[in-house]
């Protein structure tokens, strides 16, 4: 017989934090738990719902690495707008609005809500404004970490003559464009609060993984690293680009940027297979030190959560993993 923390191993959660929360995502949906103004917990969940679920016949290594990005940025943008929206709300007027629901009240309402769904208070934006958002942050990523250094690189060509170290350049301005944006943005003390909720997801997938009891002073023993982070995955995504793209020679400015561009979803892609091969292996010695850069590099952005923080990260994963008991017959 399987022990729990066996069967939770096979499991692999993903999780994303957001302003004053965090989302986690299970094999069959995802929740999002947010600490209101005036201190309660506001939680939502969804059905997972995901593109290999839609097309299982294309989940196969490469594309579904593409499918699980698509599905990640828009789960992401859909909880930032919420939880983004309930920041906003006067203490006042949360605590006017009923108690919220404790754990086992909640796991008995969802048991019980059609499909296992309760109710949301609070309504994500429109597919439009959603659309709209997800262009913008894909051409933020592009023009700021995939354009901007290939025009730098462009201006040193007097002083690069070999192609290897022209393409080596370039890749190292890439990274260097990287660590600095997020060292800029870990100033602001906004961002600050929502990489202590990143380190707080990160400590309870650890204990949830390592089967030990899901509470904010057990979770709070494990590291704010983790090997599957999202951070660790555009870092392999940069590294492994200088790879690629020195395999392109030098071409023009114009079809240089073309070629990058029409890659980084190739390049994305294999990333992804290697953040899955290396969280299946997160304890091997060799495994640490091939990711050493990813784990190094989320000093930056994760913090070392509070104990509310954590509970709001257990919160979000007690819902999306907890499974509905079938009806008994005759209930």
């Amino acid at each position: 017989m399987r022990s729990d923390s066996d069967s939770r191993a096979e499991i692999q959660i993903g999780g994303q934090a957001v302003i004053e929360g965090v989302v986690m995502r299970g094999p069959e949906k995802w929740a999002l738990a947010v600490r209101r103004p005036c201190g309660e917990m506001y939680v939502a969940v969804n059905p997972a719902n995901t593109l290999a679920q839609r097309f299982p016949r294309w989940n196969k290594p490469l594309i579904r690495g593409i499918f699980t990005l698509v599905d990640s940025l828009v789960i992401g943008v859909k909880s930032l707008s919420i939880s983004g929206a309930i920041s906003l709300e006067e203490p006042e007027e949360a605590e006017a609005e009923p108690r919220p629901l404790t754990r086992r009240e909640r796991r008995r309402a969802e048991a019980a809500a059609p499909g296992g769904k309760p109710k949301e208070e609070h309504a994500a934006m429109s597919t439009a404004a959603m659309t709209f958002a997800l262009v913008m942050a894909l051409g933020l990523f592009l023009g700021l970490f995939i354009v901007l250094p290939a025009v730098v690189a462009k201006s040193l060509d007097e002083y690069l003559s070999n192609t290897v170290v022209y393409n080596l350049v370039e890749g190292a301005l890439r990274v260097a464009v990287f660590v600095g944006y997020l060292a800029a943005m870990s100033v602001l003390p906004d961002i600050r609060r929502v990489f202590e909720y990143h380190g707080a997801e990160h400590k309870v997938v650890h204990a949830y993984e390592h089967g030990g009891p899901l509470t904010p002073e057990e979770a709070a023993k494990f590291s704010t690293a983790h090997m599957r982070c999202g951070t660790a995955f555009i870092m392999i995504v940069l590294i492994l680009s200088i790879l690629v793209f020195s395999l392109l020679g030098r071409p023009a400015l114009w079809l240089r940027i073309l070629e990058r561009l029409a890659l980084i979803p190739l390049v994305a892609a294999v990333s992804y297979e290697i953040i899955r091969f290396a969280g299946k292996y997160e304890d091997s010695l060799v495994m640490k030190v091939l990711m050493a850069p990813g784990l190094l590099l989320q000093k930056l952005t994760t913090r070392q959560p509070d104990e509310p923080q954590i509970e709001v990260a257990i919160t979000a994963l007690e819902a999306a993993t907890v499974r509905e008991e079938p009806a008994t017959a005759g209930a």
